[in-house]
Protein backbone atom coordinates (compact mmCIF):
# COMPACT_ATOMS: atom_id res chain seq x y z
CA UNK A 1 0.00 0.00 0.00
CA UNK A 2 1.06 3.26 -0.59
CA UNK A 3 2.55 5.33 2.09
CA UNK A 4 -0.26 8.29 2.54
CA UNK A 5 0.77 12.14 2.91
CA UNK A 6 0.89 13.41 5.98
CA UNK A 7 -0.96 16.67 5.39
CA UNK A 8 -3.75 14.64 4.10
CA UNK A 9 -4.06 12.42 7.52
CA UNK A 10 -4.08 15.85 9.34
CA UNK A 11 -6.84 17.38 7.29
CA UNK A 12 -8.87 14.06 7.53
CA UNK A 13 -8.84 14.95 11.09
CA UNK A 14 -9.08 18.74 11.19
CA UNK A 15 -12.31 17.62 8.72
CA UNK A 16 -13.56 15.58 11.58
CA UNK A 17 -12.87 17.87 14.34
CA UNK A 18 -14.57 20.86 12.75
CA UNK A 19 -17.81 18.60 12.17
CA UNK A 20 -17.92 17.16 16.62
CA UNK A 21 -17.12 20.66 17.74
CA UNK A 22 -13.54 19.24 18.66
CA UNK A 23 -10.31 19.82 18.66
CA UNK A 24 -7.27 17.46 17.31
CA UNK A 25 -5.20 15.37 19.57
CA UNK A 26 -2.17 15.09 17.06
CA UNK A 27 1.01 12.90 17.85
CA UNK A 28 3.97 11.88 15.75
CA UNK A 29 5.59 8.44 16.35
CA UNK A 30 7.68 5.39 14.34
CA UNK A 31 7.67 1.87 14.65
CA UNK A 32 11.17 1.65 16.54
CA UNK A 33 10.58 4.24 19.30
CA UNK A 34 10.21 2.47 22.54
CA UNK A 35 8.37 5.84 24.04
CA UNK A 36 5.79 6.11 21.05
CA UNK A 37 4.36 2.82 21.60
CA UNK A 38 4.21 3.27 25.45
CA UNK A 39 2.23 6.61 24.87
CA UNK A 40 -0.33 4.98 22.29
CA UNK A 41 -0.91 2.13 24.43
CA UNK A 42 -1.69 4.78 27.66
CA UNK A 43 -4.10 6.69 24.92
CA UNK A 44 -5.62 3.31 24.70
CA UNK A 45 -5.86 2.63 28.31
CA UNK A 46 -9.98 1.66 29.26
CA UNK A 47 -9.96 5.24 32.04
CA UNK A 48 -7.70 7.19 29.26
CA UNK A 49 -9.60 6.42 25.18
CA UNK A 50 -12.92 7.75 26.48
CA UNK A 51 -11.96 10.62 27.89
CA UNK A 52 -9.25 11.73 24.93
CA UNK A 53 -12.02 11.02 22.21
CA UNK A 54 -14.31 13.48 24.02
CA UNK A 55 -11.58 15.65 24.02
CA UNK A 56 -10.58 15.32 20.32
CA UNK A 57 -9.60 13.45 17.16
CA UNK A 58 -6.72 10.99 17.64
CA UNK A 59 -3.88 11.74 14.56
CA UNK A 60 -1.21 9.69 14.57
CA UNK A 61 1.66 10.85 11.99
CA UNK A 62 4.41 8.09 11.76
CA UNK A 63 7.29 9.99 10.95
CA UNK A 64 9.42 7.23 8.93
CA UNK A 65 6.47 6.05 6.92
CA UNK A 66 3.81 9.23 6.18
CA UNK A 67 4.86 11.25 3.32
CA UNK A 68 6.12 14.39 4.86
CA UNK A 69 5.76 13.24 8.72
CA UNK A 70 9.30 14.79 9.63
CA UNK A 71 8.81 18.28 7.90
CA UNK A 72 5.35 18.24 9.60
CA UNK A 73 6.66 18.01 12.88
CA UNK A 74 9.58 20.39 12.52
CA UNK A 75 6.18 23.43 11.13
CA UNK A 76 4.19 22.53 14.09
CA UNK A 77 6.72 22.12 16.72
CA UNK A 78 8.53 25.51 15.28
CA UNK A 79 11.74 22.98 14.70
CA UNK A 80 12.15 22.22 18.88
CA UNK A 81 10.24 18.64 18.40
CA UNK A 82 13.28 17.34 20.65
CA UNK A 83 12.27 14.19 19.11
CA UNK A 84 9.19 11.57 19.21
CA UNK A 85 6.45 10.80 20.75
CA UNK A 86 5.43 14.34 19.90
CA UNK A 87 1.95 16.03 20.62
CA UNK A 88 -0.07 18.55 20.56
CA UNK A 89 -3.39 19.62 21.05
CA UNK A 90 -4.95 21.92 17.58
CA UNK A 91 -8.10 23.79 16.76
CA UNK A 92 -10.47 22.92 14.11
CA UNK A 93 -8.33 25.04 11.95
CA UNK A 94 -5.02 23.44 12.47
CA UNK A 95 -3.61 26.11 15.04
CA UNK A 96 -1.50 24.45 17.97
CA UNK A 97 -3.08 25.06 21.18
CA UNK A 98 -1.03 23.29 23.57
CA UNK A 99 2.11 21.15 22.75
CA UNK A 100 3.97 18.42 24.52
CA UNK A 101 7.59 21.68 24.45
CA UNK A 102 7.74 22.25 27.49
CA UNK A 103 9.79 23.77 29.77
CA UNK A 104 12.88 21.53 29.86
CA UNK A 105 11.72 20.31 26.52
CA UNK A 106 9.76 17.44 24.89
CA UNK A 107 7.94 15.86 27.00
CA UNK A 108 7.42 12.63 24.58
CA UNK A 109 5.32 10.18 26.83
CA UNK A 110 4.85 12.33 30.16
CA UNK A 111 6.65 10.30 32.77
CA UNK A 112 8.82 12.35 35.34
CA UNK A 113 6.68 14.76 37.49
CA UNK A 114 7.68 17.75 35.65
CA UNK A 115 6.64 16.23 32.27
CA UNK A 116 3.35 15.15 34.14
CA UNK A 117 2.82 18.52 35.34
CA UNK A 118 3.95 20.16 32.16
CA UNK A 119 0.80 17.90 30.52
CA UNK A 120 -1.58 18.95 33.15
CA UNK A 121 -1.12 22.29 31.87
CA UNK A 122 -1.88 21.22 28.65
CA UNK A 123 -5.13 19.84 29.55
CA UNK A 124 -6.27 22.93 31.45
CA UNK A 125 -5.27 25.30 28.86
CA UNK A 126 -6.53 23.97 25.71
CA UNK A 127 -9.13 20.66 26.86
CA UNK A 128 -11.93 22.64 27.53
CA UNK A 129 -14.21 19.50 26.86
CA UNK A 130 -12.64 17.84 30.07
CA UNK A 131 -13.93 18.38 33.54
CA UNK A 132 -11.18 18.79 36.69
CA UNK A 133 -12.09 15.14 37.37
CA UNK A 134 -11.29 14.11 34.19
CA UNK A 135 -8.15 15.84 33.92
CA UNK A 136 -7.17 14.30 37.30
CA UNK A 137 -7.95 10.76 36.21
CA UNK A 138 -5.77 11.45 32.95
CA UNK A 139 -3.26 12.35 35.41
CA UNK A 140 -3.35 9.82 37.58
CA UNK A 141 -3.22 7.37 35.00
CA UNK A 142 0.55 8.69 34.14
CA UNK A 143 1.35 7.92 37.53
CA UNK A 144 3.49 4.83 39.13
CA UNK A 145 1.76 2.61 41.07
CA UNK A 146 2.47 3.30 44.54
CA UNK A 147 4.73 0.63 46.14
CA UNK A 148 3.08 -1.35 49.14
CA UNK A 149 4.81 -0.02 53.23
CA UNK A 150 7.28 -2.58 53.95
CA UNK A 151 7.92 -4.57 50.47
Amino acid sequence: APYRKAADVRAEALAAAARDGRQVLLHFGAPWCGWCHKLEAWMELPAVAPLLARQGVDCKIDVDRTQGGQELLQELSAGKSGGIPWFAFLDAEGRVLASSTGPEGNTGFPAAPAEIAHFRGMLEQAAPRLQPQDVETLVRSLQPPEKPAGG
